[in-house]
């Protein structure tokens, strides 16, 4: 589950104006528009924000908003006001330093908590808690890696080292998603997209906890190394099912000659047996229809765990038994002009170019793939 607020934030006038294309591996923004769109400036920004002057580039910069990357790879919305204090600096942007975020981190937090460097994340937690959760952090990241790799998924590595914040307890967490503007109810732990930091807590570490970290670093994963973008409106079934797909322990194990039943996702594949007879009933594929064409069914109290588990199918069928349309989806979908409106009829026609067939042949392989895993 990710915490993101591009498609609400950004404007119809944004939507129109702009197309600029921002990979995190070289940080640049390019606009084309009308004229009542102004191109972003490449030198560094000295903007305020969340009470403090920092330092960032313009990825949008429009009469009434912009949109601006910080130096720690924070991603903030400035309104009209708030561009009034905004001022042109000349040097040129550079992300920060591992030591300077580090420091910055350690800062923000306090003597409570502490900030652990490991090869790819800065964790930050309580003093006293070891390693288990830097370790949990790494193995998840690196499985990613592995296994996207080996289906023929480009990585591209980030230019900021990755933020895992574990706070002591669920009450300090939501405090935190209140000083955020996150509205994350009932949740062990979000991934949040214009922070770029993965939130959790420590109140109580259990196999479900665990499975929900996993689940949301495989986001962080994603949209750190170009297998997402931060900036493109990604299709639900695409991100949510790359999280589902990552949720069990079986996918981020070390342990040799695990088949492909071994790594499924256990709670997806018994929703679909109970609600969908393992994809076979028709229901099954109007719901794949619809979840090609938009991300309603998330967003609805009952239909969201269905959501959930026919995209964890639809992407793990893809990553297992068609491997290039699962990377050439995946590249697809990353590198669609910034901000810009996916279409229902985009998206569907997206789809069939990358799979070959139509969504109503394409339940049925995947209906025939559950049923091989049980």
């Amino acid at each position: 589950m990710t915490n993101s607020t591009l498609a609400i934030k950004i404007s119809t006038i944004a939507r129109r104006c702009f197309a600029p294309l921002l990979v995190m591996s070289s940080i640049t923004a390019a606009l084309v528009g009308s004229p009542r769109c102004s191109a972003a400036s490449p030198g560094m920004l000295e903007f305020l924000a969340s009470g403090r002057v920092q330092h960032g580039i313009a990825l949008i910069d429009l009469q009434h908003e912009m949109v601006v990357l910080d130096r720690h790879g924070e991603i903030h919305w400035l309104d009209r006001q708030a561009k009034q204090n905004v001022r042109q600096l000349d040097a040129s942007y550079e992300p920060a330093s591992v030591m300077e975020l580090k420091n910055s981190l350690q800062s923000e937090f306090g003597k409570q908590f502490e900030v652990l460097t490991t090869q790819n994340f800065l964790v930050v937690q309580p003093r006293g808690r070891g390693t288990r959760w830097p370790d949990l952090f790494e193995q998840s990241h690196r499985a990613f890696v592995s296994y996207m790799s080996r289906r023929g998924v480009e990585i591209r590595r980030g230019r900021f080292p990755m933020i895992a914040v574990v706070f002591p307890d669920s009450s300090a967490m939501y405090a935190e998603f209140k000083r955020r503007s996150i509205d994350m109810p009932r949740v062990a732990g979000i991934y949040s997209s214009d922070s770029n930091r993965v939130m959790t807590h420590d109140g109580g570490y259990t196999p479900s906890v665990a499975q929900t970290v996993r689940h949301e670093a495989a986001h962080q994963s994603a949209f750190n190394y170009g297998v997402h973008s931060r900036v493109v409106n990604t299709p639900k079934w695409i991100s949510e099912g790359i999280g589902q797909m990552f949720e069990p322990e079986s996918m981020v194990s070390q342990q040799a000659g695990l088949a492909i039943r071994d790594r499924v996702n256990q709670d997806s594949m018994t929703l679909l047996i109970r609600n969908y007879d393992s994809g076979r009933s028709p229901e099954f594929a109007l719901r794949m229809m619809e979840l090609i064409g938009d991300d309603a069914l998330f967003k609805g109290r009952d239909t969201v765990s269905d959501a959930y588990a026919i995209s964890w199918a639809m992407m793990y069928y893809l990553a297992e038994r068609e491997p290039k349309a699962f990377a050439q989806i995946l590249q697809l979908t990353s590198r669609k002009p910034t901000y810009a409106d996916y279409s229902r009829a985009d998206r569907l026609r997206d789809f069939e170019s990358v799979v070959g067939v139509n969504p109503m042949d394409f339940s049925k392989r995947v209906a025939w793939f559950l049923g091989s895993l049980q």
